[in-house]
């Protein structure tokens, strides 16, 4: 095939990025929120995750688990609003919503 050389593997440093997304999401959530809004236990998971982070290599990281990963964080979003209020929705970051 002439463009097999533009056919490659998904960066491995892309799944990593979105494993150090979702726990930087849930971190700054819990704070913005204060403490005791998100489970101690669920944090202290996430923040395990951050830490052991440094010592993953990119190619052990997995679709499958980054997904996962994913659906948690989201699931816990939902949950967050749900309890929170649509109203009451906190804003992440200082930025414009896209």
């Amino acid at each position: 095939m002439i463009f097999k050389r533009f056919l490659h593997k998904p960066d491995r440093k892309h799944f990593r990025l979105r494993v150090e997304s979702c726990v930087d999401t849930i971190l700054e959530l819990d704070q913005r929120l204060g403490d005791g809004k998100i489970k101690p236990e669920i944090v202290e998971q996430f923040k395990r995750l951050r830490d052991s982070l440094q010592f993953v290599t990119d190619d052990s990281v997995d679709e499958k688990d980054i997904n996962r990963i994913e659906e948690a964080t989201n699931h816990l979003l939902q949950e967050v609003r749900r309890i929170v209020g649509e109203s009451n929705v906190i804003s992440l970051h200082e930025g414009m919503a896209h």
